[in-house]
């Protein structure tokens, strides 16, 4: 399951590539509207991956490629007055984390002049091309890694199935899945919604949620609870997932926890507009989307963490921390 989900991002990256080199080359409404959808694809592959971020994606420290937050949108306009087209080896070597990744080619590809602006400047252009240039790289090459190893290491699946010389017992393997589990919905609620709800103690924030003009925050969150659901229950209707070990040992605490992610979802879907949107003149639905994902959080990093035998750091696993 975790190797389909990399080659999905890995292909849906490409062709992301493929449309914005498409863009730049014929400026239209039709080809910004192709290339648009192509990030929407290859951000949802993407951050459904989320849920399964540990080996090579930690080790290349590929979020600094592809998807660091706060996008710094004054930064990527400073890099465009130099004058100078921007390469792919400038977007890896060069430019800051914030000013490239998922975040940078929003800039570029949504908000009212998007079009505009791409067809009168060459540079925007280069920039656009280089960042969809290194996200088809990176992506392939985490697959790669996956798939076939690297630097004479075994592919990293190997590590999970007991093939390579130096696999990881089975218990480690579940609890590096389970801990990635964890840390990712303590990002989603009390990291990113809390905040911006203002349930932190501080005045509300909207800046806790990524992006800019796309307004992708919501589904950001449901492409994450995707690939968690996806990670605990397996794929198809028999998964192997981490449900396959939990339910022995509690079929209470499984059944719960499959109730949660089906909640979580039907609040998320029950959004009106984008999230920030929500936050302001909907602040309900988005508390109902943060009290839905803290019971997710919370089942995941008492109940499942005791069942399985996972040790996690206590600010990670306080589900209460928020109430």
């Amino acid at each position: 399951m975790i190797v389909p989900a990399y080659r999905a991002a890995a292909d849906d990256a490409a062709k992301l590539r493929r449309d914005a080199t498409a863009l730049c080359q014929a400026p239209s409404q039709g080809s910004l509207d192709a290339a648009r959808l192509s990030w929407r694809d290859a951000r949802a592959s993407w951050m459904r991956s989320a849920a399964v971020w540990s080996g090579p994606v930690m080790d290349r420290r590929s979020l600094s490629l592809l998807d660091w937050s706060p996008v710094d949108t004054g930064g990527i306009e400073e890099t465009l007055a130099r004058g100078r087209p921007v390469t792919a080896g400038d977007v890896r070597n060069t430019l800051a984390a914030n000013r490239r990744g998922f975040g940078a080619m929003e800039w570029f590809l949504f908000g009212d002049d998007a079009l505009a602006n791409l067809s009168a400047s060459a540079l925007r252009c280069s920039y656009l091309t280089a960042l969809a240039e290194v996200a088809e790289e990176e992506t392939g090459a985490i697959l790669s890694e996956w798939t076939a190893g690297s630097d004479g290491r075994p592919p990293y699946q190997d590590y999970f199935t007991d093939r390579a010389s130096s696999a990881m017992l089975s218990s480690a393997a579940v609890a590096e899945l389970v801990r990635a589990q964890v840390f990712l919905i303590r990002n989603m609620a009390d990291l990113r919604l809390a905040s911006a709800l203002g349930l932190r103690g501080d005045a509300p924030d909207l800046t806790a949620i990524p992006g800019t003009d796309a307004g992708n925050g919501l589904q950001d969150i449901r492409n994450e609870l995707l690939g968690m659901r996806a990670v605990y229950e397996g794929p198809g209707e028999d998964g192997l997932g981490l449900s396959g070990l939990v339910l022995p040992l509690s079929e209470e605490t499984d059944r719960r926890l499959r109730d949660q992610f089906a909640a979580a979802i039907l609040a998320i879907d029950s959004v009106e507009g984008p999230l920030r949107a929500a936050i302001v003149e909907r602040p309900h639905q988005a508390r109902g989307v943060y009290e839905r994902l803290l019971d997710v959080q919370r089942t995941l990093a008492t109940e499942v963490v005791s069942l399985l035998g996972v040790s996690v750091g206590f600010s990670d696993t306080d589900g209460d921390s928020m109430r």
